[in-house]
């Protein structure tokens, strides 16, 4: 009767256990080694732009719960940025060493098989893509459609094995996801085809004429022959571009009186021409400094299929095309590159 008594006692608090609703909110848990003094882990959704800023501790150890509309994507932003998967009743342990996020990035707990679907996910897509992204995308068409066809395969394999021990709702998502990025990926490599056809080393650059110069006067293209060209196109509302002004800075004045000249163009509004003046003062901007005719829809500009900011181009002496998306002056590459020209 003993016996019996503890079996009912048992099935009773398993049956209890099992009837407990599903929590209304994540849980997101972890600890960082070699932690930043004072800086704190951020979760930015970029569907709604909700932005979450976990405390971290000195320990680097940090804990937060995340009540949720529904399943979402976040960026997760420390040093780094990388992806992270949350849906209500999950409780994530997320671990990582913030001086190499990406190598030593791991999950576990509840959560832990999407995430670590992501992480591989992130794995591949670095693979396909190599160092330059637009190699890739300006493989011979047999070439690219064969290796972006080995990614999807993959990727669909992989999510298939992992079916049962997926929530469905991450499942039915990504699957969406790869078949967005397989018709994305062919849109951008017929464009990169465009590009490379139009901009192609050793073609003559796009031109534009009577831009507004910061000392005076107008400035066109065909002014600047004579000398190589570094062309840093920016606005005074672009992070990364100011982020690029002092190691621009640096290059200038390693590089004055020499073979090259440093121009930058802005997109800004004409009705910001003040901000613009005020930027060129307050950073100590060298070189000639250009305003352009008509904001990101300068002809220039388009004709550069410039999407994004900033951007660096380089010209020979003759005002053709040495690179049209050059390294940023932040990046080693672009000394060596200026070595490999003679500059």
């Amino acid at each position: 009767m003993k016996n019996l008594f503890l079996i009912a006692i048992i099935c009773l608090f398993a049956a209890c256990k099992q009837e407990q609703p599903p929590k209304d909110y994540a849980v997101i848990h972890g600890k960082i080694t070699n932690p930043t003094e004072n800086e704190s882990l951020r979760l930015f959704n970029p569907v709604t732009s909700e932005n979450v800023v976990i405390k971290v501790d000195e320990n680097g150890a940090f804990r937060d719960t995340l009540k949720l509309k529904e399943p979402a994507y976040f960026s997760a932003v420390y040093n780094d940025v990388f992806n992270i998967y949350l849906a209500n009743d999950m409780d994530v342990e997320l671990n990582f060493d913030a001086n190499k996020i990406s190598k030593t990035v791991s999950y576990n707990g509840d959560g832990s098989e999407e995430n670590n679907f992501l992480k591989y996910k992130a794995k591949k897509s670095g693979e396909l893509m190599g160092e330059n992204y637009r190699e890739y995308l300006g493989l011979e068409t047999s070439a690219f459609d064969a290796k972006t066809s080995a990614f999807v395969k993959d990727l669909n394999d992989n999510l298939e094995n992992k079916k049962a021990e997926l929530n469905p709702a991450f499942v039915t998502s990504e699957n969406e996801n790869i078949a967005k990025f397989k018709n994305d990926i062919q849109a951008q490599h017929l464009q990169q085809m465009e590009i490379n056809a139009a901009l192609s080393p050793g073609m003559e650059s796009p031109q534009f004429t009577d831009y507004l110069n910061y000392e005076g006067g107008t400035t066109s293209i065909g002014d600047l022959k004579g000398k190589y060209v570094y062309i840093d196109v920016w606005a005074t509302w672009c992070v990364p571009c100011i982020y690029e002004m002092p190691y621009l800075i640096e290059v200038e004045k390693a590089y004055e009186g020499k073979n090259i000249q440093f121009v930058g163009i802005s997109i800004d509004r004409k009705k910001d021409e003040d901000k613009w003046r005020k930027m060129i003062v307050d950073k100590e901007l060298m070189g000639t400094q250009l305003l352009a005719h008509n904001e990101i829809d300068s002809k220039f500009i388009q004709d550069y299929y410039i999407q994004g900011i900033p951007r660096f181009i380089i010209l020979d002496p003759e005002g053709n095309i040495v690179s049209y998306d050059a390294p940023r002056p932040s990046d080693p590459a672009l000394i060596e590159m200026f070595d490999s020209l003679n500059i």
